[in-house]
């Protein structure tokens, strides 16, 4: 899967056309002149990254991000950033949020089957923090090309709400006679 993700043709076109469609959901889903409070996360090469620096610059969003403590994860609102745990960029600051006080959380993953669960790196901590928190919270992305990718899904594996590619938007579960928006 690694590979395929690095191997994505005109990979940044496609991130900027799911960054769009994640973007007009968070504006579109807020009241007026209110600041939403996203968690987010650090993408590395492999995963897509959620916003462009023109919308967290434009303070339309109130970010927070993960960093391992322990065995789960905590959200921090970032006053720098530092390499933490497995190479991966964490947030240093003081304030934090809770999981169920975000109005959206962005969750990571390599890919995404067919029923909205998430293939990680093997860990577990988004599945362990994230496991009550309603799935309707929870957005991933994905390249449409991608999508499905099906793998042994575990009991725990958390699964996600909407998953957003560059061509449409996936809402699971689907009812019956439901179809992806376009």
């Amino acid at each position: 899967m690694k590979e395929a993700l690095l191997s994505i043709p005109f990979r940044k076109e496609k991130e900027n056309r799911i960054q769009n469609a994640l973007q007009e959901i968070i504006v579109a889903s807020r009241p007026e002149n209110s600041i939403p409070n996203i968690i987010a996360y650090f993408a590395d090469r492999y995963e897509i990254p959620p916003f462009s620096e023109d919308f967290i610059n434009g303070k339309k969003i109130r970010c927070y991000y993960p960093k391992i403590v322990g065995t789960k994860l905590v959200f921090l609102k970032p006053d720098r950033i530092q390499t933490g745990a497995f190479g991966i960029f964490e947030p240093i600051g003081e304030e934090e949020i809770a999981p169920d006080q975000a109005d959206w959380i962005l969750v990571p993953a390599l890919g995404w089957n067919s029923e909205g669960a998430r293939l990680g790196r093997g860990k577990g901590f988004y599945d362990r923090t994230l496991a009550k928190i309603p799935k309707s919270k929870l957005i991933g992305l994905t390249f449409e090309s991608l999508f499905p990718c099906e793998f042994a899904v575990e009991a725990h594996d958390i699964r996600v709400g909407t998953l957003i590619s560059e061509k449409k938007n996936h809402c699971f579960p689907k009812k019956s006679g439901e179809n992806s928006v376009p």
